[in-house]
């Protein structure tokens, strides 16, 4: 089964029959791939429940803008109509877009008085895969100094049970806003769920901010995993049965589920060895060579007007190697084993 498939089957459970598990989490922290400007209060004391969230939005307006944000307002669907989930009470949600960063996240309120807060991951455009790329280079980008004032922020004196999650980018900032929160809240945090999300510089890593909250890190990604591949990470994460290939595995929409919550599986070698080639192409790397990579890896995929990674195929690498004649030679050779690590090999 697919995830809005466990959820409705969770549908009669309450938080007192079953107890939050890792599923719950991978699920409140899709919620917020959906715009849901002008229906969750922004940092007011209001709060909205699931059930009636799904009542203001326009779900045909919503449909319109993807696969991704299709499906997750289907899954909301479910939750609506769940004793486990409708009551969850949902607010100071944030969605910020500029030059600098894609932000989002939101609080919510559990009925166990559990608190948890998602930060939005990326989708699979273009756009997304370059600010989870650049991290490879920067740190702290926009979004990481963001998620740790939003975090500052969004914790109340009360609120003593907090988890954090989040997809893709969601889950590197759930970490990173846990690693730099202030000193009296992080004690409180009880989880922290990366699912399928780049890691860190090695730096970072190894930094007493991270040693501090390393214990709770719960990391899952799917057998291929790519994103999740992307610098250093937890070694001990666990590896989700999935549909599809490569890239594709991504979306948790294709994460598979029985009535006991995910079907665990082995990582796929192709994707371990991206593991092991990508850490150690880009230790030989300088930062500015990084950025260098990075910056015209993205600009081959605008060039060519590549949106999208889902139309990154073996047959269009071929007929971009062709576009780097505006390159010098290092640089080409650089990008060319960089991109045969990523999509080919």
């Amino acid at each position: 089964m697919n995830i809005i498939e466990h959820a409705k089957s969770l549908g009669t459970k309450d938080f007192k029959t079953q107890k939050f598990n890792d599923v719950d989490a991978l699920i409140l922290s899709i919620i917020p791939y959906i715009p849901l400007d002008n229906v969750v209060p922004a940092f007011k004391k209001d709060a909205i429940s699931i059930k009636d969230v799904v009542k203001k939005i326009d779900k045909d307006l919503l449909r319109a803008k993807g696969f991704l944000i299709s499906n997750t307002l289907k899954l909301l669907d479910t939750l609506s109509s769940s004793t486990r989930y409708q009551n969850i009470l949902l607010y100071n949600y944030m969605y910020i877009v500029n030059s600098e960063m894609q932000f989002g996240a939101l609080t919510m309120k559990l009925p166990d008085k559990s608190t948890f807060i998602a930060f939005a991951g990326t989708d699979s455009s273009i756009v997304g895969w370059e600010e989870d790329f650049k991290m490879a280079y920067m740190y702290p980008g926009a979004g990481q100094k963001y998620a740790t004032i939003y975090l500052n922020n969004a914790i109340k004196l009360l609120d003593r049970n907090i988890r954090i999650g989040g997809h893709s980018k969601g889950g590197n900032l759930a970490i990173c806003s846990a690693m730099n929160t202030k000193f009296y809240i992080k004690p409180r945090i009880k989880n922290i769920y990366n699912f399928d999300g780049p890691g860190f510089l090695k730096e970072q890593i190894d930094s007493k901010e991270y040693k501090s909250i390393e214990k709770k890190i719960k990391m899952f990604i799917p057998e291929q995993s790519i994103i999740g591949m992307i610098l250093y990470h937890t070694p001990d994460y666990n590896v989700v049965k999935a549909r599809h290939f490569s890239i594709l595995q991504h979306d948790v929409f294709n994460w598979k589920f029985d009535k006991n919550g995910f079907i665990l599986s082995k990582q796929n070698k192709r994707s371990k060895k991206l593991e092991e080639r990508l850490t150690k192409k880009l230790e030989k790397l300088s930062i500015p060579e990084r950025l260098n990579l990075v910056e015209n890896m993205f600009n081959l995929f605008k060039k060519n007007d590549i949106k999208d990674t889902r139309e990154i195929k073996i047959n269009s690498i071929f007929k971009l190697f062709k576009s780097f004649k505006e390159l010098d030679k290092d640089t080409k050779n650089q990008l060319i084993e960089f991109m045969i690590i990523l999509f080919i090999k």
